[in-house]
């Protein structure tokens, strides 16, 4: 396998665990948002830094993936290309649901004069996540299209 093989797998295995790690702490905040809502709830530190972390991880693998990885068109698998664009679409409805949620429960109940700085970090923090679900499943959307289109021949190979 030479460098160019590797590389597109490396970058989405690790945009992969990114988003494991997102939708990870996003499950555990939606949960306590449902059971309390509308309370504004202690968060500690560490789950935002995990998260922040991915995130930059995330955007760093996707953004050079798309300046400088071609995506593989070596094989064609139409069931495993509805997979992964299927998981590309799921992955992001987690993050917009926790989205919805926060927006729908907790902005109308803030007035304008009274936003803080922490309010517009938090809001900001929350829009940043959710462009990075979206990346992750634009590129699991567009690695499902690249798998259920006929596989590229090279010259070679159409010579033998």
């Amino acid at each position: 396998m030479d460098r160019v093989t590797i590389r597109y797998p490396a970058l989405l295995l690790i945009q992969t665990a990114c988003a494991f790690v997102i939708l990870h702490h996003i499950h555990a905040i939606f949960g306590v948002l449902v059971d309390n809502p509308g309370v504004r709830q202690p968060m500690s530190v560490a789950p935002l830094i995990q998260v922040g972390l991915a995130a930059t991880v995330s955007q760093i693998c996707y953004w050079t993936r798309v300046s400088s990885t071609p995506l593989p068109r070596s094989f064609r698998n139409v069931i495993l290309g509805h997979l992964l664009s299927f998981a590309g679409r799921l992955s992001f409805i987690f993050g917009a649901a926790l989205f919805s949620f926060y927006f729908l429960r907790h902005m109308p109940a803030m007035e304008l004069e009274r936003l803080d700085i922490g309010s517009a970090l938090r809001g900001s923090f929350l829009i940043a996540i959710l462009f990075v679900l979206f990346c992750y499943s634009l590129e699991l959307e567009r690695l499902g299209v690249a798998l259920q289109m006929p596989s590229v021949r090279t010259a070679k190979d159409a010579s033998d």
